[in-house]
């Protein structure tokens, strides 16, 4: 009963410390935007008429580009924060079956191996995405599904076979997934 008290405290402690990272990257990301606004508005503007239409057509399409990234931006740190909050979510109901003396031993026991192949996913996720944004990537999110499978999206414009390869690689060595249960997309 000890030894399930001392892993209790070790779990309710990594969901704790993945609350907090969750909740810190939320207001950073909050304040990082609300700075960018306050730049904006206070920006002189130079308009001058003597531009032709083929720097209109590239002022457009850095504009796009512009665009494109931020949303890319939103989509990586609102996907992360969801992610952390349904995980967080997720223990708190597993905790409380796991604490529950009414119930049956077989039902804690599996909430139990729950929770801890939830933090073991967790885990694998970060190394997955802190390992592939080593390689120059700006973002990354990844996603072990039930299944055992695993979806990784990457902040590039496209990627080519062999940084899909390189990609896939970490994934399966990092996570023990199977080439074919990885799924990689880019988005930018």
């Amino acid at each position: 009963m000890m030894v399930f008290r001392k892993k209790q405290i070790v779990v309710l402690t990594l969901i704790i410390m993945i609350i907090a990272a969750g909740y810190l990257q939320y207001s950073y990301k909050k304040s990082s935007s609300s700075d960018e606004a306050s730049r904006k508005a206070g920006e002189a503007v130079y308009v001058d008429n003597t531009g032709g239409i083929g720097e209109n057509i590239i002022a457009d399409e850095e504009n796009k580009v512009v665009k494109a990234s931020k949303e890319a931006n939103e989509f990586f740190a609102e996907a992360k924060i969801n992610k952390e909050i349904t995980r967080s979510r997720n223990a708190d109901q597993l905790t409380k079956i796991f604490e529950d003396r009414n119930v049956s031993e077989e039902i804690r026991e599996q909430a139990y191996e729950k929770m801890m192949t939830m933090l073991s996913n967790a885990e694998k996720e970060m190394k997955v995405e802190n390992l592939i944004k080593q390689k120059g990537y700006e973002d990354v999110f990844a996603l072990i599904g039930d299944d055992g499978s695993i979806d990784v999206i990457v902040k590039a414009p496209s990627l080519n076979a062999a940084q899909v390869a390189q990609i896939a690689d970490i994934v399966s060595r990092q996570a023990n997934v199977e080439m074919k249960n990885i799924k990689i997309k880019p988005m930018y």
